[in-house]
């Protein structure tokens, strides 16, 4: 079976990238200009990382931090 990555799916790999590449927090309104995307899409993906176990942090309302162990 072929797995082809979806636009989405290549987002969250992106936004999974530049929250391990940075220890500042970043900004949903960021990420979504950096993805020329909604805030509201980024708040989606950020939601199905974290369902997927991924360890990201929510700071505020607005600011998402990778935890890294």
């Amino acid at each position: 079976m072929n797995f082809i990555m979806t636009e989405g799916g290549k987002r969250r790999e992106g936004i999974l990238s530049l929250l391990e590449d940075t220890n500042m927090p970043l900004s949903g309104t960021e990420l979504a200009r950096h993805f020329n995307v909604s805030r509201q899409v980024i708040v989606q993906d950020i939601a199905l990382l974290r369902a997927e176990d991924q360890k990201i942090l929510l700071l505020t309302e607005d600011m998402f931090l990778k935890r890294i162990r």
